[in-house]
């Protein structure tokens, strides 16, 4: 069977369908494309973890009846970015699909052999009436480029791979292992639950006009243009499923403190080039830094390096150490050059106040970073 389809909407649709960064090989059906052609139309299945997405192509095939194959979804979405002409035949072939565009003639091999016995989910319809929302992909954009960084990696807590969102706006990144966590208030979905790192990214990836619905179980994303239609279906989990846990929300919440009368303000760049000359120095892959802030001056030191720079501000003097690369990471994080610090400060088990961190914040985002004892 042969299918002919507009070329342009095609690659548009593709780039849509397929995310790079939700490709795993933790997770099989993330690789495949799932071709349906049929008279009218062509459809395109895909999955990520907690994902799955249908796009659908109006063109033409040659025959009354239906084909379908399996190929690796990165390697499409590659080769059609490199056809210039204006239409492209999927032909159906035996141990693959031919794709035919003016001079270009290529061969996507089927995927491993029985893939014809796998069904990718197509995402559910919604209910008659329901009312859907526009997806506001910037603050998705955001918690992705400066929260998702804190996300853990460790299976000791799962829940820490996901992030929480909360129902009045709250969401967290963390990673409890490594006390690092992030804050913000750009969640809009306003249910209490947990979402991937896969969601993230497709929600950063829509275009302006997304249209986002809930359903029974989970939320349904639609996306129309004149060449093409486009839906995706997620779902959230929740801390009470099975082998998830608490992510005891309401104490980072409470660590997130921005208090104005007891912080001081830090210009970044001020203190990059410590950091810097710290790591080119450091004879270590866990070098520890020194941040000690009294009388209006922060000092930044470690065996190496010693950097001192003035900091407006009335917060009461603190001294604590952190991994050299977890604020690295954390300050070229922020959003803004200019971040306001506050000492996080716990009593020990004698009763005695210590710095147990530090809260770092501007106006839309606050991180906390913990201490170490070296």
């Amino acid at each position: 069977m042969k299918f002919t389809v507009s070329t342009k909407p095609l690659s548009n649709a593709i780039d849509l369908g397929v995310i790079n960064a939700n490709i795993s090989k933790f997770y099989k059906k993330s690789g495949l494309a799932q071709i349906t052609a049929s008279k009218s139309e062509l459809h395109i299945n895909l999955e990520a973890a907690n994902i799955c997405s249908e796009l659908i192509l109006r063109g033409s095939g040659d025959e009354d009846s239906t084909a379908r194959a399996f190929v690796d979804c990165a390697v499409l979405k590659s080769i059609v970015s490199t056809f210039d002409a204006d239409t492209t035949t999927f032909e159906f072939v035996s141990g693959g699909i031919a794709l035919h565009s003016g001079s270009s003639n290529c061969t996507l091999a089927a995927v491993s052999e029985g893939a014809e016995d796998i069904e990718l989910a197509a995402p559910a319809p919604a209910a008659d009436g329901a009312t859907s929302v526009k997806v506001e992909n910037s603050d998705w954009r955001f918690i992705k480029e400066h929260q998702l960084y804190a996300a853990a990696n460790t299976f000791v807590h799962p829940v820490y791979t996901r992030v929480w969102l909360g129902s009045s706006g709250d969401i967290i990144v963390g990673d409890f292992d490594n006390s690092r966590f992030t804050f913000s208030k750009k969640n809009k979905l306003g249910k209490t639950c947990l979402i991937s790192d896969t969601i993230v990214n497709l929600l950063d990836s829509l275009p302006e006009g997304a249209q986002l619905t809930e359903l029974a179980d989970g939320y349904r994303i639609d996306v129309k243009t004149d060449g093409f239609e486009y839906a995706a279906q997620f779902r959230p989990q929740y801390e009470t499923d099975e082998g998830i846990g608490s992510y005891n929300a309401d104490v980072i919440l409470s660590m997130c403190n921005k208090d104005e009368a007891n912080s001081i303000t830090l210009n970044i760049p001020s203190i990059s080039r410590f950091l810097s000359q710290a790591d080119i120095l450091s004879s270590g892959t866990s070098s520890i830094i020194n941040i000690d802030y009294a009388n209006g001056e922060l000092r930044v030191s470690d065996d190496n390096v010693d950097g001192r720079v003035k900091v407006p501000g009335t917060a009461s003097a603190f001294s604590i150490k952190f991994p050299a690369a977890f604020l690295r990471t954390l300050l070229s994080s922020m959003d803004s050059d200019d971040v306001k610090i506050t000492p996080l400060i716990q009593q020990d088990e004698a009763g005695n106040d210590i710095t147990a961190g530090l809260v770092f914040y501007t106006e839309e985002l606050a991180a906390v970073l913990g201490g170490v004892e070296e």
